[in-house]
């Protein structure tokens, strides 16, 4: 079985393949998987305020 060597790059996303050893691997999909939590976040606040809205327009409370 060959191992990874020093330097050598990866072709998975999944973050149990990566070499912890190389820094620049960590911060990368640190930032990577940050920044998709914050738009996943971000996109169910405004899906979940659609849906809201669109209760009350049901209901006839109109802005």
């Amino acid at each position: 079985m060959n191992w990874m060597q020093m330097g050598e790059t990866i072709h998975s996303p999944a973050p149990w393949d990566l070499p912890l050893w190389d820094p620049s691997h960590v911060v990368f999909f640190g930032v990577l998987y940050a920044v998709l939590i914050a738009l996943g976040v971000g996109l169910a606040l405004v899906h979940r305020g659609a849906v809201r809205d669109m209760k009350n327009e049901e209901q006839g409370c109109k802005h």
